[in-house]
């Protein structure tokens, strides 16, 4: 990358780590940095700001700021929209953290307030800027100008729905003079009532969707093997019906005391916190009879308290994988057999049914051929009748091949940018990765004037081009035949 920031040139780099470096093309010395800031950013750990390494060789300084499990703010507008509480969380934290440096004596003119120097970590409120000791005193009104240049700039990507609401109390945030009055206006938007309410409902679907429980699909259901409480099962048979894609599972008939019922053994899934005190429990018993053991000890006390740590340990795994054993008492159902038509003879006698292939052979074909032919006119004998452009091939561009098992699936890129990973309620991306260690947002295709180009978004397990690592945020010139593998998964570019 070419752009410049502060008159330092910033690129993306990896040193056991995504780090982001600024440098001057004819060098960076300690003379251009404040020696009184470096000291105490290196003295202090100050809070939401990236964290700031010096790397100096030949006398010539870059400036490294890690990156890692942090998200561009750039990126992240791409494919979450704002809302107007996380807009106001947004800034609220931004003048904040800009505020809160004069304590390490640090200029409000040093922070890079753009969106490309923003960073992100678990929440909107979560913020890391980028600042630069750089030894120079700027006017303390270009960080106000700064600040009005983002917020007039995310309050584009607001949502539409709240973008009416967030224009009215925009102008009275403009009016600000410092940065104290930008944190009252903040403060007191964030006390709103409408924003307090949005705010308790954002809680409560979070800790909904904390608490569901994990469930199976039907699919999975109807192939797990049930269990049977009993003693001897009767009859195992079929119930044969009229239509032959809808049969029926045998039903489960055991002997019980009673003729009309009978008890079947279930497992119940239950919740990790319920797991978790399963385990504790546990642990417990299996010191307690440990402890007995080494009060009394002796062979027998040994074998007893080895097999009952065993039988501890057994019923967790049980408990854990399966659930928890309930008891259910059913009525029996009276299963008829019924007389099987002919197309269920066959079926059980194992005699294949005739293929329904559809497709004509070429002695059918040109036998009906005067039925499906067009007849030409006598004024023009001689004359060929357009067929249309169905057989006719239409160029694909630019696309993406992704083998699964003996096809190929074709991902024509339809947008620019065009983003990959796993996406998620909040998060929309072109095309969803449902595999394990893909990030929400995994990476992202861009087209620019040298044709296409492919740029990892941060993510956690990152991307590799032609088997090498890619640096996070920094793009990659792509070329008919190049592979793009994320995770376990190979997606080959072509043109």
């Amino acid at each position: 990358m070419n752009q410049e920031v502060f008159g330092l040139r910033y690129d993306f780099i990896y040193r056991y780590g995504h780090y982001m470096e600024l440098t001057k093309s004819e060098g960076l010395t300690m003379n251009d940095l404040s020696a009184l800031q470096l000291r105490m950013l290196e003295a202090n750990q100050v809070h939401h700001l990236l964290p700031l390494e010096i790397k100096e060789v030949d006398f010539r300084v870059s400036l490294l700021y890690n990156l890692s499990a942090k998200r561009m703010l750039s990126h992240v507008l791409k494919v979450e929209g704002l809302t107007i509480l996380q807009f106001t969380k947004l800034l609220y934290a931004i003048v904040c953290t800009v505020d809160e440096g004069k304590n390490y004596m640090l200029y409000e003119t040093g922070y890079v307030l753009k969106d490309n120097f923003i960073f992100l970590g678990h929440d909107w409120s979560d913020v890391y800027l980028t600042y630069v000791p750089l030894d120079c005193c700027q006017n303390e009104n270009s960080v106000l100008v700064s600040l009005e240049a983002l917020v007039n700039y995310l309050a584009l990507k607001v949502k539409e729905d709240d973008r009416n609401r967030a224009s009215s109390w925009l102008q009275s945030l403009f009016q600000s003079q410092s940065l104290l009055d930008y944190k009252g206006a903040l403060l007191a938007q964030l006390n709103d009532r409408e924003l307090i309410k949005e705010q308790s409902l954002e809680i409560v679907s979070q800790l909904n969707k904390q608490e569901v429980e994990p469930t199976i699909p039907k699919e999975v259901q109807s192939t797990l093997p049930k269990a049977v409480w009993g003693n001897k099962i009767k009859n195992n048979s079929f119930q044969v019906t009229e239509s032959v894609e809808a049969v029926t599972d045998p039903p489960d008939i055991s002997d019980c005391i009673d003729e009309n019922q009978f008890r079947s053994l279930t497992f119940v899934p239950i919740k990790q916190r319920s797991i978790n005190i399963a385990l504790a429990v546990t642990f417990l018993l299996s010191a307690f009879v440990w402890q007995n053991y080494f009060t009394y000890p002796s062979t027998a006390t040994l074998r007893i308290t080895c097999g009952l740590t065993l039988l501890f340990i057994d019923s967790w795994f049980v408990i854990r994988f399966l659930g928890l054993p309930t008891w259910q008492t059913k009525k029996r159902a009276l299963h008829p057999i019924l007389i099987p038509s002919k197309i269920e003879r066959e079926i059980t006698e194992g005699e294949p049914s005739e293929p329904s292939n559809h497709s004509l052979n070429i002695q059918e074909h040109y036998k009906n051929l005067h039925m499906h032919t067009t007849l030409l006119s006598r004024e023009k004998p001689n004359a060929t009748i357009f067929l249309g452009n169905r057989n006719r091939p239409q160029p694909l561009g630019a696309r993406l091949e992704r083998k699964l098992g003996d096809t190929t699936q074709l991902i024509v890129l339809e947008h620019d940018p065009f983003t990959i990973g796993r996406g998620d309620a909040e998060t929309e991306v072109d095309y969803r990765l449902e595999e394990a260690g893909v990030s929400r947002l995994h990476a992202e295709i861009v087209k620019n004037d040298d044709g296409y180009g492919i740029k990892d978004v941060g993510s956690m397990n990152g991307t590799l081009l032609n088997g090498e690592s890619m640096v996070a945020y920094q793009s990659y010139p792509l070329k008919d035949g190049d592979e793009i593998t994320i995770v376990r998964i190979a997606l080959i570019f072509r043109l």
